[in-house]
């Protein structure tokens, strides 16, 4: 009985030794923790609901990698309260209680798809809300060495800064057979004047049915931010504009359209190529072959963790993530933006993003991609043209007081718009 006594009494301090043990490792382990948390760094993520997947990814890896906790505000769809919630950040960005990173997805063209947090990015450079990027910027070996296309990046620059880099770009192009090689003219303006002396009346269907959805593109860029004037010719483009519709009202023969006929104007990401396709990227009517920015990343002036911020947003554009995948052989899963309608401004990542297009498709978009002479931001000025333009044209009819006078009060009306913009 003593010998059990005994027995008892050594399991008994044995237990509440473990039992000691546990909760002191616990607690050791919960201040381990909450020291670990109170160290970590904390980002707050903006971004639209097309390219939310593969925001998360990045975060993901991030989280993985870092001790870091990256929380995402996905903005809601249009119809899911979107302008309030933008409404909400707006007023939190002018009090200077804004996200760390921004990473927008844009709608093209059309004002009527959904609003836009940054509605006029050029406004919001200049307001003081974004932070500096350079000084990140010159102590990265990216931008030492890489197939970034420079032109696109200078637009998000202002005075001189960078403060927004742009991830992808939207353009249109003209695609079909060799006759269009004959059109050699370098402004919009020569191209309409040399299709309607060819006698190809699909080439005249194209132009007709398709080139007014390009009208907030007929003259880039449009307004100059910094010296705070407007470079919209508006006379210019009146004249282009009732050419061009005068043209489209006139009636096409019926004709038989063969594959080796067909040609479209679209969006560079939507061609997907065809035997013998010739591909020419869409001038304006100055000449000039401009890109919108689709995709972009920003990082919050009165964020206190910008150079995070930074790494986080570079990690759409360098290669760390296929390094750490390659690493622990995992593979790599390039970070392509399927759910935006651009293609990337990093040359090299274009066959990634467009790796379900024959080669003959990828290789005639990098040789576009390679014209490009610079970027710009879409604004309300060209949403507004663009929205008004196609209501009157898909409604089958002409304006009620005529083409001419309708595309005159729309250039005034641009003007007006553009002059307003650069002087808020």
């Amino acid at each position: 009985m003593a010998k059990e006594g005994c027995h008892y009494e050594k399991y008994q301090k044995k237990n509440i030794c473990f039992r000691m043990y546990w909760i002191t490792s616990n607690r050791n382990e919960r201040m381990r923790q909450k020291s670990r948390r109170k160290n970590e760094t904390v980002l707050e993520v903006v971004t639209d609901p097309s390219i939310q997947n593969e925001i998360k990814d990045v975060a993901d890896f991030m989280m993985k990698t870092e001790n870091i906790e990256i929380n995402i505000n996905v903005l809601p769809a249009k119809d899911d309260g979107r302008d309030t919630e933008i409404q909400k950040l707006q007023t939190q960005i002018l009090a200077g209680k804004g996200a760390d990173v921004y990473l927008l997805d844009t709608d093209p063209d059309a004002s009527d798809i959904k609003s836009e947090l940054f509605a006029n990015p050029y406004q919001t450079m200049q307001s003081g809300a974004l932070a500096s990027l350079d000084k990140y910027m010159e102590a990265d070996p990216y931008w030492k060495d890489t197939t970034y296309n420079m032109n696109i990046l200078t637009a998000g620059k202002h005075n001189g800064k960078q403060y927004i880099i742009p991830l992808s770009c939207y353009y249109y192009i003209l695609s079909g057979s060799d006759t269009i090689e004959k059109i050699e003219g370098n402004t919009l303006g020569e191209w309409l004047e040399q299709v309607q002396a060819l006698d190809d009346s699909e080439l005249k269907k194209s132009f007709k049915q398709s080139l007014y959805l390009t009208s907030g593109r007929w003259f880039q860029p449009a307004a100059d931010y910094e010296t705070r004037q407007v470079l919209f010719n508006k006379e210019e483009w009146k004249s282009f504009s009732e050419s061009y519709f005068s043209f489209q009202q006139e009636n096409e023969p019926d004709s038989v359209i063969t594959a080796e006929d067909q040609y479209q104007i679209q969006p560079v990401r939507s061609y997907f190529g065809g035997e013998g396709n010739i591909v020419k990227v869409i001038p304006d009517t100055e000449g000039r072959k401009m890109a919108s920015i689709m995709t972009y990343g920003a990082v919050e002036m009165s964020s206190s963790h910008k150079e995070k911020a930074y790494e986080f947003l570079m990690l759409f554009l360098n290669d760390n993530m296929q390094k750490a995948a390659e690493e622990e052989g995992t593979g790599y899963m390039p970070q392509i933006f399927g759910g935006s309608t651009g293609i990337p401004a990093e040359q090299n990542e274009i066959r990634n993003w467009l790796s379900d297009r024959p080669d003959e498709a990828i290789s005639a978009i990098e040789k576009s991609f390679e014209e490009l002479e610079g970027a710009y931001f879409v604004t309300n000025a060209e949403r507004d043209m663009i929205s008004d333009i196609r209501q009157v044209v898909e409604q089958g009819m002409a304006p009620e007081n005529g083409w001419d006078q309708y595309l005159s009060d729309l250039a005034d009306k641009a003007w007006e718009q553009y002059e307003m913009q650069v002087k808020e």
